[in-house]
């Protein structure tokens, strides 16, 4: 996927986030590879968004309208850009990354 693209999807998800504050995140995965309570929304051919996850303390669920939201603004980016379908299969979008801590020390004795 060339640079532009990439600024795009992730211009489109940080706006899906920002519009969705409740949203944690989501994938975009095949279908033939989903089971049917994962199967959220149609996206593109075989392509549904998939595990959309809301913040549990807002006492929200990701319902089908919430769903249709991300699909909706998946779809707008597909058409403006078709290439963008294939990279998209199997890629999840978080809010927050989340990564293990560890201890690095440097030459000098450092610790980060």
């Amino acid at each position: 996927m060339d640079y532009s693209i990439r600024v795009h999807t992730a211009l489109r998800a940080a706006a899906l986030f920002a519009q969705l504050p409740i949203l944690s995140g989501f994938s975009v995965q095949d279908r033939a590879t989903l089971s049917s309570d994962r199967d959220m929304a149609p996206l593109d051919g075989d392509l549904c968004v998939a595990d959309v996850s809301v913040d549990p303390w807002t006492g929200f669920q990701a319902t089908p309208v919430r769903c249709a939201e991300i699909a909706r603004a998946m779809r707008e980016l597909v058409e403006e850009h078709q290439e963008t379908c294939e990279p998209l299969r199997g890629h999840t979008f978080a809010r927050t990354f989340h990564r293990c801590a560890r201890t690095v020390r440097g030459c000098d004795g450092s610790v980060t």
